[in-house]
C-alpha cells in the first residue's frame, strides 16, 4: 500500500510535553505562539501528578481552558507500565481527566512495543473515544511493531537525547505505507534549532518537538527557540 502524497505533505504540528504548572509562563507562551501561528497544529500534554492527580485543580481548569480557546489540543498524561497497569485503573484516570478537565484526548506513556499487548492499548483508546475525546497518542518512544499503528491515533516513535537520523524516521514510520499523522517524535538536548532537519522530519511525522532542555526533566520549560520551531512549521 502506498499512501497518497497529500497525506505526506499535510502540515506537521508540534507536540509539547507541557509538564509545568499552569501558572508558569510557559503556558502563556504556548498560547501566544499558537495565536501567532494559527495554522500550525499544537498538542500540549498536561500532567498534573504523573496522571490526573487525586483532586481537581482549579489552576489546571483555567489553564486548559485558555489553551483550548487558543486552538491548542490538550491531552492528559497517563502511564501504563508497558501494559502491566490494570486497565480499570487506567480507565479511571481517563474518567478523571474527562470529568475534571475536559481534555481533548489522552497520551498513553510507557507504551509496549512487543507483540501481545495491542488489544490493551486499542481498548483504552476506544474507551477514551467513547468519553468524547478526539485524539489518543501512544508513546513507546522507540521503534514499534506495525501491529500497534492503529491502536491509537498517533505513535511517538522517538523520544531521546539528540536528533534521530532521517533514515531512522523513515524506517520507524514505515514510510509510504502509512500517513505521517500516525507518528510523532521528541528530541531533547538540542542546543540550536536545525530548520533543515525540521523540514526533512516533517515528511515523516505529523508532530514533533525539539528542545534544548536536558535530563533529568527536559520538559520543565520550553526551548529558547520555541517560537522559531513553530515558525519553521508554518506553511501559511
Amino acid at each position: 500500500m502506498t499512501v497518497p502524497i497529500s497525506t505526506r505533505t499535510s502540515p506537521t504540528g508540534v507536540i509539547i510535553p507541557l509538564y509545568t504548572y499552569p501558572t508558569d509562563l510557559t503556558w502563556n507562551l504556548v498560547v501566544h505562539v499558537k495565536t501567532t501561528h494559527p495554522s500550525v497544529p499544537i498538542i500540549a500534554i498536561i500532567n498534573p501528578s504523573s496522571g490526573p492527580g487525586t483532586a481537581i485543580d482549579s489552576n489546571f481548569v483555567a489553564g486548559i481552558t485558555k489553551l483550548q480557546n487558543a486552538g491548542v489540543i490538550v491531552l492528559g498524561y497517563v502511564h501504563t507500565k508497558y501494559a502491566a497497569r490494570a486497565i480499570a485503573t487506567v480507565k479511571a484516570d481517563i474518567d478523571f481527566y474527562k470529568n475534571w478537565y475536559n481534555v481533548d484526548g489522552i497520551n498513553f506513556d510507557e507504551m509496549a512495543n512487543t507483540a501481545g499487548h495491542e488489544v490493551y492499548f486499542s481498548s483504552l483508546s476506544q474507551y477514551a473515544k467513547s468519553k468524547g475525546m478526539k485524539m489518543t497518542v501512544g508513546n513507546p518512544g522507540m521503534s514499534t511493531l506495525t501491529s500497534y499503528i492503529d491502536t491509537v491515533d498517533n505513535l511517538s516513535i522517538y523520544e531521546s537525547s539528540g536528533l534521530p537520523t532521517i533514515t531512522m524516521l523513515s524506517s520507524r514510520t514505515s514510510y509510504s505505507a502509512y500517513p505521517k499523522s500516525k507518528f510523532s517524535m521528541i528530541a531533547f538536548g538540542i542546543n540550536q534549532l536545525d530548520t533543515a532537519f525540521v523540514a526533512h522530519a516533517s515528511i515523516y511525522v505529523g508532530y514533533l518537538y525539539i528542545t534544548d532542555n536536558i535530563l533529568p526533566n527536559p520538559y520543565d520549560t520550553l526551548p529558547v527557540y520555541f517560537n522559531n520551531l513553530v515558525a519553521a512549521l508554518d506553511t501559511g
